[in-house]
């Protein structure tokens, strides 16, 4: 009876509700200013879903959405900070918070990233990174990206389903930006940061 009434403490409920607090004001600010199709960028709906993940302490969820972001997220830091410092640009992910014409404090409400990369690191070393979750993630990002390109504006370029955030030197119809986009994400982003994550986790 006594083990019933034990409550689980492997994600602090400071942190559950915390994250929640945050992600109820971004959703708010960016509905209004950005609309609902802003959420499908993947750390939006990173972002989101570890609202449920965090609450239920659940590791498919929490593994799920870093092998999914990890290695994106990790880009766009190294952008942003890039930037910032004024060292050589090496990937535009993070250049909008430089340009874009839109007022400061909204360009800023994306330093989420910041601590979305710091929860998703220590989220799989808490509850552990269950490597089953990879396939899930390329089939996410697989079902995403063409439901983008056919929902979104070109001048949003969310996920980048317009326009690549590299060069590659050449120019791509529809159809092969589409097939460079997923081959990546499952190939250059998903697969070595699951590899990474199992490594840090020692599954």
């Amino acid at each position: 009876m006594g083990d019933e009434l034990l409550v689980s403490t492997l994600v602090p409920l400071w942190l559950k509700i915390a994250w929640t607090a945050m992600v109820l004001v971004i959703v708010i600010i960016y509905w209004w200013h950005r609309g609902p199709a802003n959420f499908l960028w993947f750390s939006d709906i990173a972002l989101l879903a570890l609202v449920p993940g965090l609450w239920l302490e659940s590791s498919f969820i929490v593994s799920l959405m870093a092998c999914m972001v990890f290695v994106p997220e990790i880009l766009w830091g190294v952008s942003f900070f890039g930037r910032l410092l004024h060292l050589p640009r090496v990937i535009g992910l993070a250049d909008y918070m430089f340009d874009e014409p839109s007022p400061l404090w909204l360009r800023a409400v994306s330093l989420f990233h910041v601590p979305l990369l710091a929860v998703i690191v220590w989220g799989t070393w808490r509850l552990g990174y269950d490597p089953g979750v990879y396939p899930w993630a390329v089939l996410i990002a697989w079902l995403v990206l063409p439901l983008t390109r056919w929902l979104t504006e070109p001048e949003d370029n969310i996920n980048h389903v317009y326009e690549l955030p590299v060069t590659l030197g050449v120019k791509l119809t529809p159809v092969q930006h589409m097939l460079v986009q997923m081959t990546a994400a499952a190939l250059l982003l998903q697969l070595p940061g699951h590899l990474l994550l199992r490594a840090l986790s020692g599954n």
